[in-house]
């Protein structure tokens, strides 16, 4: 049996790390996946989503032509009658409501396909509508707010020195499950541990013990509470002399106000709701000073805090800590990467990527974002711009999403067009009138994601390029050539530019045409991309660097007081007006109702090893468990009156869900973790998922104007109020 050895790296999260893959070339077929050893910054370390990816590239169930829904029944139909159909409808259903109700929603994979949010940007610029939606406003788009506030660009990206710091504090985050997130740092727990072995300290605060505390200290903290820890931690900091004055005066403004928000939020006021006592409040702080002094002090958080009710302000307070302490651009603290390109300053000057309210509910667009959280209503609603089309890419938003009631399943099921970009038929493509079929990222030629390609964040700078692994079916298609070929259909110009827009249509045409094969694609553009960096060619990286090239180490100094910082005067803007204004209009009610709801669960996520996601759903060599489980703490299970496999009803104010429990000394009492995107009961084109759906845990968040945090767009999706209960004998499981 012929076979060759090729070397790749991971695109299911941002530690991308390297892999060796054995390829059957006659059968075009992975023999099997193997962490790459060389690879200069994973060095041998990948987790099972990525070596076992096989069982999803290679699943019975992939789609590999386009599909038409005729009422019930799925029929397979070609690429041109696809495109043509339904550029037809679209273009129809924009002339009869205006481009402002074609929408488009794009899922967490999107982030790992450099290309394609190019040309899907694109097309919506070209057909004039802002109607773009995502899981990044269930996930991340807070940060994305507050770095265009705080630094003037939604992409100038802040990233913790792991090679240097002596203190890392990191709330609501689990990268040795998760692989982290807007930063690149595979081999997480182990970087962990080096901080700890040269004498620093590592901190995890969380509601439940998770698995990256292994290499450092946990601390637990009540869900949703991280406002008043992070407030109390810059009081602190204020009244300790822990703010590095000069930097503060020559490179930042607005001390003042920062500082007088804060002022009555001492650390013996926030453990009245966090849980956590004044004094370790104050040893943090003590340790935080200590390192900072030294070698750098660095705190992050991640989806956990970003997913609560105050999500924008967390993040705002937490780089504050990071600023005014000196260690922003310090080596040990955290550091602004350079990309191939700068394209922090490349998005402030498109307006589809900076923060605008061109919304009719005040709810704003961030980074090119509107909130997933709305789209129900943007589709029920009576309005004339109310969403009617609808393309949905590389995501599952029925279960990535808040989805009170099944809202969310009645409002795509009305759409008048919905078309699903995807792998897979999942539910969303259930409901969809056609599916188009995507390549993996087996299939494709790519640099790492775009955070970290073309912002840099990554503490050990480096690039790498690597051609597609095999060769996609010849039925499926890239994405940028969907959305170059739907633009061409519907007479819609790219790029505003007609030469460059007639350049893309003409290689979209001809690209997967015998001539096409024979040149250059998509590859080119990262071509540029890497010399633009000043970086060999992608056929040199291939050849002379195929486990990544190290770049030169960002030792910081490099940011503040240079024109990378993109506000107006060109200083870091400490209180934002607006966040200054939240703060002060919610601080104190959402406390009180802390104090209020104190004997209550909370709801909060929870990550697991080998899912990604809903993504890797479908596949047997990762999913053996046909449900996911409610996790609680002893003392919680003991007065609920369960124990291990027990069900429960949970309720909150949007829903009731059944579960079975799994009874852990993990959890934080009066707190309750399910993984989310499980649900798959009716999941038509996937097989396996169906037979092994597990428990919509996102049933139980609410959607709607009440249900998002306003700075930012994000949902509501972690602390969430609940009422748990053993499921009554006899009862139907849900």
């Amino acid at each position: 049996m012929p076979f060759e050895e090729k070397i790749t790296f991971c695109r299911i999260c941002e530690a991308t790390c390297g892999l060796e893959v054995r390829v059957d070339t006659d059968e075009n077929r992975i023999l099997e996946i193997r962490p790459d050893s060389a690879h200069v910054v994973s060095q041998g370390y990948a987790c099972v989503k990525g070596t076992r990816y096989a069982s999803t590239q290679h699943s019975p169930d992939r789609l590999l032509h386009p599909m038409k829904r005729v009422g019930s029944e799925w029929h397979e139909i070609s690429w041109k009658q696809a495109l043509s159909e339904i550029a037809e409808k679209a273009k129809a259903l924009i002339a009869k409501h205006g481009p402002q109700t074609f929408g488009h929603f794009v899922g967490s994979a999107g982030g790992a396909n450099v290309l394609a949010p190019m040309f899907r940007g694109a097309l919506f610029a070209g057909l004039g509508s802002r109607r773009m939606y995502g899981t990044g406003t269930c996930d991340t788009m807070n940060k994305f707010r507050v770095n265009e506030d705080m630094y003037g660009s939604p992409m100038r990206l802040a990233h913790p020195d792991v090679q240097q710091s002596s203190f890392m504090m990191i709330l609501g985050g689990n990268p040795a499950v998760s692989g982290n997130t807007l930063y690149h740092l595979p081999r997480s727990v182990e970087r962990f541990r080096d901080i700890v072995k040269r004498g620093g300290r590592v901190v995890f605060v969380n509601p439940r013990r998770i698995e990256s505390a292994v290499a450092g200290e946990h601390l637990f903290i009540r869900p949703d509470t991280d406002l008043y820890f992070l407030a109390a931690f810059v009081h602190e900091l204020i009244a300790s002399g822990g703010v590095e004055e000069s930097r503060v005066e020559r490179h930042m403004k607005n001390f003042t106000g920062l500082a007088e928000t804060v002022k009555a939020w001492t650390p013996e006021r926030q453990a009245e709701v966090t849980g956590i006592p004044a004094d370790t409040v104050r040893d943090l702080v003590r340790s935080h000073r200590e390192a900072s002094a030294k070698t750098g002090a660095a705190l992050y958080m991640a989806t956990g805090v970003n997913q609560g009710r105050s999500g924008t302000l967390c993040f705002w307070l937490l780089e504050c800590i990071n600023a005014i302490s000196g260690n922003l651009d310090s080596r040990g603290g955290t550091l602004m990467g350079q990309g191939l390109v700068d394209m922090a300053k490349q998005v402030t000057e498109d307006p589809q990527m900076m923060t605008s309210y061109d919304r009719h509910d005040g709810l704003p667009t961030v980074s090119g974002q509107q909130p997933a959280g709305m789209l129900a209503d943007d589709i029920l609603s009576d309005r004339d711009d109310r969403v009617t089309s609808l393309i949905v890419e590389a995501s599952n938003p029925l279960l990535a999403c808040s989805n009170p009631d099944g809202r969310l399943d009645e409002a795509l099921a009305s759409l008048e067009l919905l078309v699903s970009i995807d792998l897979f038929r999942n539910e969303v493509g259930d409901l969809a009138h056609y599916v188009l079929p995507a390549t993996t990222w087996m299939e494709r030629p790519e640099v790492p994601y775009a955070l970290q390609s073309l912002a840099g964040a990554c503490p050990t700078p480096y690039m790498i390029y690597a051609d597609a692994v095999l060769e996609p079916p010849p039925g499926v298609r890239h994405e940028w050539w969907m959305y170059t070929r739907l633009a061409d259909e519907m007479g819609v110009p790219l790029f505003g530019n007609k030469a460059l827009s007639g350049v893309a249509k003409a290689a979209a045409r001809v690209a997967y045409t015998p001539l096409g094969r024979r040149l250059p694609g998509p590859e080119l553009l990262m071509d540029g991309m890497l010399k633009a960096g000043g970086l060999p060619g992608r056929k040199k990286m291939s050849r002379d660097h195929p486990h990544g090239l190290l770049l030169p180490e960002n030792r910081g100094e490099n940011f503040l007081g240079t024109e990378r910082v993109l506000t107006p005067d060109g200083k870091v803007d400490l209180a934002p007006a607006e966040y200054v204004e939240a703060f002060r209009a919610n601080a104190e009610a959402l406390f009180e109702d802390e104090k209020e709801n104190a004997d209550r669960i909370k709801l909060i996520g929870i990550r697991q090893l080998k899912r990604m996601n809903t993504s890797s759903a479908n596949s047997p060599a990762l999913v053996r468990e046909t449900t996911n489980y409610a996790y609680l703490s002893l003392e919680d299970a003991e007065r609920i009156g369960v124990g291990n496999d027990d069900w429960v009803e949970v309720e909150s104010d949007f829903g009731v869900i059944e579960i079975p429990v799994r009874v852990t000394a993990e959890m934080m009492p009066r707190t309750i973790a399910i993984p989310q995107c499980w649900g798959h009961k009716n999941a038509g084109g996937l097989s396996h998922a169906a037979a092994h759906p597990g428990v919509n845990s996102n049933l139980l968040a609410g959607d709607g104007p009440g249900n998002i945090e306003k700075l930012s767009g994000m949902s509501h999706l972690s602390g969430i109020l609940i009422d748990v209960r053993k499921r009554s004998e006899g009862a139907e499981t849900t």
